[in-house]
């Protein structure tokens, strides 16, 4: 699934209260091998394939989270644009954790944005 017409955006913020090496530490252990853009007090992921969601995949499949992320996605889904939050403490624990809104997580949720694909590729992708 090679499309170089979408992107996939992984952010989060870095409150004043928490440890930035942390917040990296949170999102290496879900998208290793992904490079960090810092901007002010946030932190992204850039990218147009799906390889930077490959240990993302796993962990929801391990845990038969696959039909609450594709209800996400499907409920979050506008003109070839979609998103879902993880939380970002368990992220630190290296655990899966798909939340509905920003409130469960505390220190503000990871937020992966996919835009310019079709959901029924993107749910294709995690599927297989």
């Amino acid at each position: 699934m090679e499309n170089n017409h979408f992107e996939i955006k992984v952010m989060a913020s870095v409150n004043l209260t928490e440890d930035k090496q942390k917040v990296i530490y949170a999102l290496k252990n879900i998208f290793p091998n992904s490079e960090l853009i810092e901007n002010k007090n946030n932190l992204y992921i850039k990218r147009n394939d799906f390889k930077v969601l490959e240990k993302l995949k796993e962990k929801i499949k391990s845990k038969k989270s696959l039909a609450v992320l594709e209800r996400i996605l499907y409920n979050n889904y506008h003109m070839e644009n979609t998103w879902f939050l993880l939380n970002k403490q368990a992220a630190f624990s290296d655990v899966v954790a798909i939340i509905e809104n920003e409130d469960e997580s505390p220190l503000g949720p990871i937020k992966i944005t996919i835009n310019g694909c079709n959901l029924e590729r993107i749910k294709e992708w995690f599927e297989k």
